[in-house]
């Protein structure tokens, strides 16, 4: 990580303010932020939180408030300090980037914004990012991917141009899908979106959920409720395994192909999306280093609609704009083909020019679930449903003064920022604070009338002086 200047960046027309990438990064040890180590830190114990999930998994966290500098943008913010969570898909993770739409938390919580949000509050005046566009775009490759704060770049999509739809939801990212398809060619292909003859023409459509945090196309595995005369799903399984050529070698540069072509006799996946033809090659479908395809089945859950993860980023880039979205108004979705001669930069280069932008590495994990259970998390906040060779992005970022730098899973499903947080350096700040620590098992049960609004950012507390003060 390279820290630049806090100076005010310069926007092109096109209003793209930041760029990154997201290299190979082996999973290692996880990092804990440390509050007693910032001077500038303020804990919360009264504005508790609690992240659900489908499976019985959960994150137990109060509300913090510090610095975090994401590339030259740098804001003091709400953020969740999570205490404790059950689950194993966050073992390696210091924390979650949430780029979603924010939401009220497990039992009515009022819950940080998400990042982009956070940097970007127009009532924050201890931020350098308020005339930063709440606009992002991601796409990405086999082996990196870039994150476009501000808009994006038209070089990165073939014709310069996207397609822009409203979202399906207020809540999420979500596109309409009428056609989901599997074959060796268009005209070939199985349709999987088999509509009974009772649904109206103008209603056979699933929500297709756009997320970073997902690794694969993830299919229902029943009909809908009648609304559909086969589970998509083990038809896709039954409709691949028959198409699909037996590789004696996979090749990682066969992956570099897009849009043009494929492998030669294998099957891809046709969508349609908002009556617009996507074609997901078979390359694209594959996990890394294998010959397998990332597809799969969705829990019980979350059997309304089709998740869009890491496979359709590596074809098409996707602008998130959430400059006029709200509980009431929905998100606007680009959509576009990436340009196959687009260079991401390497990670060999942190940080390069590229006219008036700026782009900067941050780090992609090919395999930061595989010890984790293959389970799927669906409820206030999502995380990546994962498979034994699953993808999963980190952006690095710095929290607190000094800095202290930590890597966190880049998640459109998610709705906050959250940092796992060092219990005995937390303790050590509540009991100056507060006079006694946090008992991080015990259930925090909030008082949802209480939570309706998080209050001013609040200066840094006489504990946190006596920090600033403390020789090192």
């Amino acid at each position: 990580f390279i820290a630049v200047s806090l100076s005010e960046m310069v926007l092109r027309s096109w209003e793209v303010g930041l760029m990154f990438l997201l290299a190979t990064h082996v999973s290692g040890t996880q990092v804990l932020y440390q509050p007693s180590l910032s001077t500038t830190f303020v804990a919360h114990n009264e504005l508790p939180f609690t992240v659900q999930y489908a499976d019985a998994s959960a994150i137990e966290a109060i509300t913090c408030v510090d610095y975090v500098q994401v590339g030259e943008y740098k804001a003091r913010v709400p953020f969740g300090c999570f205490l404790d969570t059950n689950t194993p898909m966050l073992k390696n993770v210091d924390g979650v980037a949430g780029f979603g739409i924010p939401k009220l938390g497990a039992r009515g919580e009022t819950l940080p914004m998400p990042l982009l949000w956070a940097l970007t509050d127009p009532a924050n005046t201890d931020s350098n990012a308020n005339q930063l566009q709440r606009k992002f775009t991601f796409f990405s490759s086999l082996d990196r991917a870039e994150l476009q704060l501000g808009g994006y770049d038209p070089e990165c999509v073939v014709g310069g141009q996207m397609k822009f739809v409203k979202s399906r939801s207020t809540g999420e990212f979500v596109v309409g899908i009428s056609s989901v398809r599997v074959g060796r060619t268009a005209e070939e292909a199985i349709e999987l979106l088999q509509f009974a003859e009772t649904v109206p023409k103008d209603r056979r459509e699933v929500d297709g959920v756009l997320d970073t945090g997902t690794s694969c196309l993830v299919l229902p595995t029943s009909d809908l409720g009648g609304r559909l005369t086969a589970a998509p799903f083990p038809l896709f399984v039954k409709t691949f395994l028959n198409e699909a050529q037996p590789l004696p070698e996979f090749s990682a540069a066969a992956g570099r192909i897009r849009n043009e072509g494929g492998t030669p006799g294998q099957p891809g996946v046709w969508l349609t999306v908002e009556g617009e033809d996507y074609r997901l090659p078979y390359e694209t479908l594959l996990i890394s280093g294998t010959a397998k395809p990332c597809v799969r089945g969705s829990p019980p859950m979350s059997q309304s609609s089709i998740l869009l993860g890491d496979v359709f980023f590596r074809t098409y880039a996707v602008l998130f704009d959430v400059t006029h979205a709200s509980r009431t108004v929905p998100a606007t979705i680009g959509l576009a083909p990436i340009n196959p001669h687009y260079k991401i930069i390497p990670t060999s280069s942190p940080i390069l020019p590229s006219g008036d932008l700026l782009r900067m590495a941050v780090k992609r994990n090919a395999a930061a679930a595989a010890e984790a259970e293959e389970t799927a998390a669906v409820g206030v906040d999502k995380l990546p449903i994962e498979n034994r060779r699953g993808t999963q992005y980190f952006l690095e970022l710095t929290v607190g003064t000094p800095p202290q730098l930590l890597k966190v899973a880049l998640d459109t499903g998610s709705s906050t920022l959250g940092v796992f947080v060092g219990q005995r350096s937390m303790n050590e700040v509540m009991a100056a604070e507060l006079g006694a620590p946090i008992p991080i098992h015990e259930v925090l049960r909030p008082d949802p009338v209480r939570l309706r609004n998080i209050p001013v950012l609040p200066a840094a507390s006489a504990a946190a002086h006596d920090r600033a003060r403390r020789p090192r």
